[in-house]
Parts: C-alpha cells; structure tokens; sequence
C-alpha cells in the first residue's frame, strides 16, 4: 500500500517528529511504500531527530499554505499598529 506521512512543520526534535519516524520505520518495516512530506524542514532538527535512525529519506517540502504567509503579515501589521498608538499615547500625556 503507498502512504503519505504528513508532518505540518518540521522545525523541532520533539515527541510528534519522533512518532514520524518510527511510523515511518514501522510502516516500511510491514512492507509499505511510504512518502513523507513537510510544509516546512530544518536542517539541523531533522539531524537530531534522526541521529539514532538509518535509512529515512528527507521529507518533501511542499512549502507553507498562502494563509500562513498572510497571517504572518496581519500579526506584523497589529504589532506596528499597537507600538504606533503605544508611542502616540505617551507623546500625547507628555504634551
């Protein structure tokens, strides 16, 4: 059977990274053909994840959604907004 493993953003070496991979191992070992993807990977966290683990190909990266991006955006947005009226605030109580 072909499957896809998901991850949604591999940046840590943590618990759910490291059920990837033994789902991975465990998958491959039952006979699957078995892919991984990633919207995001870093380097130095797949290393340490897969320190102990031979043979796991990188995952794909398919990138981040076009929302991700945009949200991003609107969270720098609402921080220049409230650091503006922040400094707005305390000129106008000093005047």
């Amino acid at each position: 059977m072909r499957i896809a493993l998901v991850h949604v953003a591999f940046f840590v070496a943590g618990g759910a990274e490291r059920l990837f991979l033994e789902m991975y191992r465990a998958l491959k070992d039952l006979g699957h053909e078995v892919n991984l993807y990633t919207a995001y990977f870093d380097e130095k966290a797949w290393e340490t994840a897969t320190s102990d683990m031979s043979n796991i190909p990188k995952p794909a990266i398919l990138g981040e959604p076009a929302v991700s991006g945009l949200l991003h955006k609107i969270q720098l947005l609402r921080a220049l907004l409230a650091t503006s009226y922040l400094i707005l605030r305390e000129t106008c109580q000093k005047a």
